[in-house]
């Protein structure tokens, strides 16, 4: 019991974000993940341009 206690304890420390907080992180990680799928999918579109040209 002693454990839970003190982890409910900890708990009532956190200072959690609020909703605007979570949407903007959400956003971001979002746009960022959107940007690098692209990027790295143009990349290896390139690449197999690339080994296709100079394989035929």
């Amino acid at each position: 019991m002693k454990f839970i206690d003190s982890v409910i304890d900890e708990m009532h420390k956190v200072t959690w974000p609020t909703f605007n907080e979570n949407v903007r992180d959400t956003t971001i990680v979002l746009l960022t993940s959107a940007f690098f799928g692209l990027f790295l999918g143009g990349v290896d579109w390139l690449l197999q341009q690339g080994i296709t040209f100079l394989s035929n």
